[in-house]
């Protein structure tokens, strides 16, 4: 796949493995699905009880705009933990997934199911050698990790130009890519406040390490070269309930979560998770799905 100049710096650890906090905590704080991403809660659903539930739903969703069931080859950029991968294996019918991720412990992780039909690799999308093109592709949190923060808007639109043309030339002709990403509304009159809290989040010790959070009309003009966007669908609601439900189990087990990760780790989450929802739910950030087809 191609490179571009001035490419992010990787970060030891990705927004779902920060310092501090291995795969028992995340567990402990994301659930049994271990999914970072915002769930589908039916009406009158518990936030926590039905927690895995409506992360499920959420991926199931994925897969079918995808296309991906019974797929041959399919690729996860940020492949997390490895849910994805194992459901669209072992639920959906896929032949093989491929997960790409920055986190060697997040890769022993996935190679522990022993599941034959997914593999992790540490890469970078930009150094990832398809060996074939793959029927479909997902990102979920990824495209916040390909523009280094502080990047001028030509600069920003020559990494997401680069970002679509490396993933479209992984893709069959026709084959959908879906993205799950943050994005940063217009600027409105929120105070100092929310500024300094934004910068938390950006920071490489918070646990949700950015470079530039994307604005939505960049994303949709990198990826017009090489793809088609058929959908875009606003879900800051659920991505903000999924927040604030991580708190709350969070609060629930708080004094197991600091024996797992650390005092400065549970903090850092609790800081983060509250800074983000409250984000969302003000709108000073949206989170999008954007289902593409390759042209």
């Amino acid at each position: 796949m191609t490179t571009v100049p001035g490419r992010p710096v990787r970060r030891g650890h990705t927004a779902e493995h920060p310092p501090g906090a291995g795969d028992t905590f995340h567990r402990l704080l994301l659930g049994e699905t271990m999914v970072s991403s915002g769930g589908y809660w039916e009406d009158g659903e518990d936030l926590v009880e039905t927690l895995d539930e409506a992360q499920e739903r959420k991926l199931d969703r994925l897969v079918e705009l995808a296309g991906a069931t019974g797929a041959r080859r399919v690729l996860d950029l940020g492949c997390g933990w490895g849910t994805l991968l194992n459901r669209l294996t072992v639920v959906h019918g896929v032949e093989h997934a491929v997960g790409l991720t920055h986190s060697r412990i997040q890769q022993r992780f996935v190679t522990g199911f022993g599941n034959p039909r997914i593999s992790a690799r540490v890469e970078d999308w930009q150094d990832h050698v398809p060996g074939g093109p793959y029927d479909a592709a997902f990102g979920i949190n990824t495209l916040e990790q390909v523009v280094p923060a502080g990047s001028a808007r030509d600069e920003r639109a020559a990494h997401y130009r680069a970002f679509f043309t490396s993933v479209g030339t992984a893709l069959r002709p026709g084959a959908r890519l879906v993205l799950d990403i943050l994005t940063a509304q217009v600027p409105r009159a929120h105070g100092r406040r929310p500024v300094v809290d934004l910068a938390f989040l950006r920071r490489a010790g918070s646990p949700f390490p950015t470079g530039h959070i994307p604005r939505l009309h960049e994303v949709v003009r990198g990826a017009a070269g090489s793809f088609d966007v058929l959908e875009i669908v606003d879900e800051h609601a659920s991505y903000a309930r999924a927040c604030r439900a991580w708190l709350q189990r969070l609060a629930r087990c708080r004094d197991v979560a600091v024996v797992l990760g650390g005092e400065d780790a549970v903090a850092r989450y609790e800081r983060g998770l509250g800074i983000l929802a409250n984000a969302l739910e003000d709108r000073i950030l949206s989170n999008v799905r954007i289902t593409a087809a390759r042209r």
